[in-house]
């Protein structure tokens, strides 16, 4: 018997010792785990926006509300939605734009990813990323990395229905990468602030050159107002210069919503004019039809009349004094003739006389026109070779990886070389020193 209560108190002390550690292993994890918790919040929405969630559904967009990653943005006509991710990452999504989002990780090693199907966004990351992190935009033809910049990128379709890719940068580096149309990727492209390139939906690119601001549609330029006015500084142009093209940009709205309006507008009176038409042309097939029916009344009662007009000539004739009128028909059907004939002599001697002074005008101007394209070109000033300015001397640097070409930078004569946004998927650096004077034409390998 004392055995078994000797034994009992082993088990229970054995238990009890069980439930210690596994508490303590819990607290540890609890207070050990990494965090990986991403925020990504709705800050402003203007118009509507819905967000499809996967086993959740659609939610309609509102301020506060926050995002999980993997959610897909649909922002509706006429309306905008702006987004804060942690606390340094701004997405300004315009009109008209789908896009859905990944962002994982932490502060020290995060990865951030826009997936952009329609539209256009801006994005704005304040602070660089650290060495571990990550944030890349995607198009169906491109993919974009930065460290830390002020950029917009734009899917539109051309005239022949392909997708297009558009990245402007107003501020620090992006670098791109297109995408081919076999599924790899092209050579990265480095664009610099104040710079736009094109990436076509066959993979060729178009650019760096810099940006056309007069381009950029009202919102994105209402974006940039709003990032200078939160002390942000964008190249190449001015708060004021920005401010006047969102006035023009304006003025140009105004009349473009006039000019709809003004088309909607004809639009119904033609609409109107057609169904007065429609209802006159109903209303002439009516009269047309009681019409008929009285000819053919008429010519019952003439049938009728002829019969007895065999049978008693003298109800003939008395028909013909008791109706002076009958024969006027075949009279009146002559004048018509006789005055489109007179008209007709009109026109042709209006029309001579106004061909005739077209001959003599026409002839003045061609003889000034052809003296002018006779003129030979020697007698044009042209400017001496000597005052055209020297081009540049410039190299190729080649970046190399898995003896593949990896990137490509072109680098003016004694200028150094840019280290590429994107990074190989194998650890490792390039065997290179970026502060070298770039004098040749370079082959960067990566070890």
């Amino acid at each position: 018997m004392m055995q078994k209560q000797i034994f009992d108190k082993k088990i229970i002390i054995c238990v009890c010792a069980a439930v210690a550690v596994i508490a303590v292993a819990v607290v540890v994890l609890l207070f050990n785990r990494e965090e990986t918790f991403r925020s990504i919040m709705v800050y402003d929405v203007e118009g509507n926006a819905v967000i499809e969630r996967e086993d959740v559904g659609s939610l309609n967009a509102a301020e506060n509300l926050y995002l999980e990653s993997g959610d897909r943005v649909s922002v509706a006509q006429d309306s905008s939605m702006r987004m804060k991710l942690d606390d340094d990452k701004y997405v300004m999504a315009e009109a008209e734009t789908v896009f859905s989002i990944e962002a994982e990780g932490t502060d020290e090693n995060s990865r951030t990813k826009i997936c952009l199907e329609q539209g256009a966004i801006t994005n704005e990351i304040q602070h660089p990323l650290s060495g571990g992190s990550q944030y890349e935009t995607s198009t169906p033809n491109s993919v974009m990395a930065v460290r830390g910049t002020i950029y917009r990128v734009e899917l539109y379709t051309d005239e022949n229905g392909e997708q297009n890719t558009k990245l402007c940068c107003f501020q620090g580096k992006v670098g791109t990468k297109p995408v081919l149309p076999d599924g790899t990727y092209g050579e990265e492209v480095l664009v610099p602030a104040g710079s736009e390139l094109i990436v076509y939906s066959d993979g060729t690119m178009d650019g760096p050159r810099d940006i056309d601001y007069e381009e950029l549609p009202r919102q994105a330029v209402q974006n940039l107002i709003s990032l200078t006015e939160s002390g942000q500084t964008l190249t190449c142009i001015s708060p004021d210069d920005l401010t006047k093209l969102a006035e023009k940009a304006k003025e140009a709205g105004d009349k473009t919503e006039k000019r709809e309006a003004e088309q909607t507008a004809a639009s119904d009176q033609d609409e109107a004019l057609q169904n007065d038409t429609d209802m006159k042309a109903d209303e002439d097939k009516q009269a047309d039809a009681s019409a008929d029916v009285r000819k053919d009344r008429k010519a019952s009662t003439a049938t009728a009349g002829e019969a007895q007009g065999v049978a008693s000539p003298q109800g003939t004739a008395d028909q013909s004094a008791q109706n002076p009128q009958a024969k006027l028909p075949a009279l009146v059907a002559v004048q018509p003739q006789a005055a489109e004939q007179v008209n007709s002599a009109a026109v042709n001697d209006n029309t001579g006389d106004d061909s005739s002074q077209e001959e003599n005008s026409g002839g003045d101007a061609t003889g000034d026109n052809q003296e002018y394209k006779d003129k030979p070109d020697k007698d044009k000033p042209h400017k001496p070779d000597k005052d055209k300015p020297q081009r540049p001397v410039v190299y190729t640097v080649t970046f190399v990886y898995d003896g593949k070409v990896f990137a490509t930078q072109t680098v003016v004569s004694g200028g150094t070389v840019e280290e590429p946004v994107l990074i190989p998927e194998t650890t490792g650096a390039w065997d290179f020193d970026f502060a070298t004077i770039i004098q040749a034409d370079t082959t960067i390998t990566w070890n």
